[in-house]
């Protein structure tokens, strides 16, 4: 039997840039969120879409931030991970001291929603 991951929010602690950030979230190459503003102390709903999950190191939740004057900047990666499954809302974070700080509410079930 497989496992399943659900988002449920995005939560701005600090951006990256000055102002505003670009966002989005990405998991497995598939979006979970955005491409949106956000600001510190935003929270923003994410697609509440079922992923399944394939345990392995390809479980992974990215998160990006659009530059318009030069590449995209990677914000970080989180690894989704099945022995979580079962026990409610997890929280993934995304934290660069000095730079940005985010974290992604989600939860994993052995069967889908």
């Amino acid at each position: 039997m497989g496992h399943y991951v659900r988002f449920y929010q995005l939560r701005c602690i600090e951006t990256q840039d000055n102002g505003e950030d670009e966002l989005w979230v990405d998991f497995r190459g598939q979006r979970v969120w955005g491409r949106g503003s956000i600001n510190n102390g935003d929270t923003r709903p994410a697609n509440n879409q079922v992923f399944a999950m394939v345990d392995s190191p390809a479980d992974v939740v990215s998160l990006w931030d659009q530059d318009s004057a030069d590449p995209d900047d990677h914000l970080g990666d989180f690894h989704i991970e099945t022995r979580f499954s079962g026990l409610g809302e997890q929280v993934a974070e995304f934290r660069r001291f000095g730079s940005h700080h985010y974290t992604l509410t989600y939860e994993v079930r052995q069967q889908a929603w």
